[in-house]
């Protein structure tokens, strides 16, 4: 009889075998009659009674339909096909399979509701559908399934307000990301096993039920991105088994409860982008805090000093909130920091010196990655202990301080870091060439200040950078011929400078960049043909120089270009053809030349041209009327030599046609 039945189990699965899509031959290869199906790949048979007890197959590409006949493996306990590409219905063979405890078919493209036979599944403890097609709410038959412990679904609808009272050994419910609306259920707090919650990413509004103080083995809650108001209630104080708090991206007002940071085991609290005010509560209790992400909201008060008892945070983000006062010289004490984030508060140095230094005590924070002050009102000199921060750091954003001062030569000892940020501040005289040892540096930004003195020929060194913005300074002398080694470069700031000389040829061969603003600099010589190599280019801003001499017709071959500005520059000769061949392009600005000719027909091809200038040049001419040109008034052709058209434009009429 045992015989038989492992037999049954065999020809069951054998059919499965023969009913779907194995693209690795996986199955093909092992599901044979050699093997006891016990040894299959995927099957594992009970000792006792021999038959197929569990079915585990994640993660092979297997694609098809779930045949229904594997509702005949009846003694089956455990069932995981997640992570394939099974679609279809779930079959309703599956509710004989009454010894189930784990049903896993996750990541698949299963359609259709959820079952309401899966209530007859008693004895199922997990139940994981997430990242289907399936659709629909929750069904009330799951209030069925008493046992459950595990439940995991992607649906929409509401929660049922009894869902703790018919699955009271609930111990995880991920529901996130999902279409969930309505409140979280008022007696919530009836889930007493509860380790889990996860409800972030819906649409669930009302306020946090107070009734979450029973949940005292809860040791996990996302509640974020969701429509939540009102206040944190104190009672989640009374979650002794708390380890992560995310209550972010919502509506939430009032105080932080002090009462959350009496949980010793908190390791992270995520309450950011929220409408939070007052100071922050002590912190006595919180010694496991590793994370504590609160920017975005309107706190107020002091930088708390007693934030360096937290000896083990590791993320400290407060920007975008209105404290003020000092940053405190205590910081040494968080040995372990690897993120702080202060942007966009009030916070000073002491009046007196303008000293910074709070940077002597995060010398001892070797592990430092991120430090962001930027938009506070630091002022003073830049200090050259920057050269204590750890050599782990790799963004330093400073932008918006009120600093003085030359950027110090220590700046070439942060030599991992990768994002640079002094723009925006009164950094004056040259820029150090120590920067060069900056080797790691891919965003460079020191626009926005008084920096004098050329380009200097050591940022070529920096062959990873790939954003340079050095515009609104009062920068000299000739573009550096080695710019053309900087091979990774995409975004390049260099106007409203005082540049002069041509650009160099090696620049043209930068095929990667995708924007290039030399703008209000006076920067002189013809644009050669190989401006045509930078195939990628979307943006091109070369306005307000000296350039003279005919426009390259190869610009018409950068077909990615939504912005092209030429303007108040000695540019003479004809528009080229070609430009109607820029189907990309949104904005383009000719004007204050000396051109001549026609405007070309062929631009009439340019539809998603919704900026045009030629105004101020020797053109003549019937103007273009169709495609964007319906679109452009008198201001885009004002002051040229002989234009002619259509009244609107206020340009004579024309007596014949003569585009060419």
């Amino acid at each position: 009889m045992i015989m038989k039945n492992l037999t049954t189990d065999q020809h069951v699965l054998l059919e499965f075998k023969h009913q779907i899509i194995d693209p690795h031959n996986i199955l093909a290869n092992n599901w044979n009659t050699t093997y006891s199906v016990c040894n299959w790949i995927g099957v594992f048979c009970a000792a006792r009674h021999k038959r197929v007890r569990a079915l585990h197959l994640p993660n092979m590409d297997l694609i098809g339909t779930i045949p229904p006949h594997l509702g005949n493996l009846s003694f089956l306990v455990s069932l995981n096909l997640s992570h394939n590409n099974f679609h279809g219905y779930l079959p309703r063979k599956f509710m004989q399979l009454s010894h189930l405890k784990l049903i896993d078919l996750s990541f698949n493209f299963l359609s259709g509701e959820i079952p309401s036979w899966f209530g007859r599944l008693a004895k199922v403890l997990s139940l994981n559908l997430r990242n289907n097609n399936l659709t629909g709410t929750i069904p009330l038959s799951l209030v069925n399934m008493s046992n459950l412990e595990i439940l995991d679904l992607s649906l929409s609808g509401s929660l049922p307000e009894d869902i703790c009272r018919h699955l009271p050994k609930l111990k995880a419910l991920y529901l996130a990301k999902n279409y969930l609306e309505g409140h979280i259920p008022s007696n919530i707090g009836d889930c007493r096993n509860l380790q889990i919650l996860s409800l972030a990413y819906n649409q669930l509004n009302g306020n946090i039920p107070r009734s979450i103080e029973n949940l005292t083995k809860l040791k996990e809650i996302y509640i974020g991105v969701n429509g939540l108001e009102g206040e944190i209630p104190w009672e989640i104080g009374n979650l002794i088994s708390l380890e992560m708090l995310d209550a972010s991206f919502m509506h939430l007002n009032g105080l932080i409860p002090a009462s959350i940071f009496n949980i010793s085991s908190l390791k992270i609290i995520a309450l950011q982008n929220n409408s939070l005010t007052g100071k922050l509560p002590y912190m006595s209790s919180v010694l496991n805090l590793e994370e504590l992400h609160l920017w975005g909201n309107n706190l107020n008060g002091k930088f708390p000093n007693f934030i360096s008892n937290v000896s083990k945070l590791r993320i400290l983000d407060l920007q975008n909130n209105l404290f003020f006062g000092l940053i405190p010289n205590a910081l040494d004490n968080l040995r372990f920091l690897e993120i702080l984030r202060l942007r966009r508060n009030h916070l000073t140095t002491k009046s007196s010196t303008h000293e910074w230094s709070f940077l002597y005590s995060l010398a001892n924070c070797r592990y430092l990655r991120q430090l962001d002050l930027s938009s506070n009102p630091l002022k003073g000199i830049f200090p050259t202990s920057i050269s204590n921060l750890s050599t782990s750091l790799q963004y330093l954003l400073l932008r918006d301080c009120n600093i003085k001062g030359a950027i110090p030569m220590e700046i070439g000892s942060l030599i991992n870091t990768t994002w640079l940020d002094l723009s925006m501040n009164y950094l004056s005289r040259a820029i150090p060439i120590t920067i060069g040892r900056l080797r790691n540096l891919q965003l460079l930004f020191l626009y926005g200040n008084k920096l004098q003195g050329s380009i200097p020929h050591d940022l070529c060194d920096l062959k990873g950078l790939f954003q340079l913005a050095l515009n609104h300074n009062e920068l000299d002398g000739h573009l550096p011929t080695c710019l053309g080694d900087l091979t990774s470069l995409g975004n390049l700031y260099l106007f409203s400078n005082r540049l002069h000389s041509t650009i160099p040829s090696t620049f043209w061969s930068l095929k990667d960049i995708l924007i290039v603003d030399l703008s209000s600099n006076n920067l002189s010589g013809s644009l050669p043909l190989d401006i045509g190599n930078l195939k990628v280019l979307i943006y091109l801003n070369l306005s307000r120089n000296l350039f003279s001499n005919d426009i390259p017709p190869t610009i018409g071959s950068l077909y990615d270009l939504q912005f092209l500005n030429l303007s108040s520059n000695r540019l003479e000769g004809p528009i080229p053809r070609s430009f109607g061949d820029l189907m990309s392009l949104t904005s383009l600005d000719l004007s204050n030349n000396n051109l001549s000719g026609v405007i070309p027909k062929s631009l009439e091809r340019l539809s998603h041209l919704n900026y045009f200038d030629v105004s101020f040049n020797s053109l003549e001419g019937e103007i273009p009327s169709g495609g964007p040109f319906v679109n452009f008034t008198p201001k885009s052709f004002m002051k040229n030599y002989a234009l002619c058209g259509s009244p609107r434009l206020q340009v004579r009429p024309c007596k014949n046609n003569i585009h060419q």
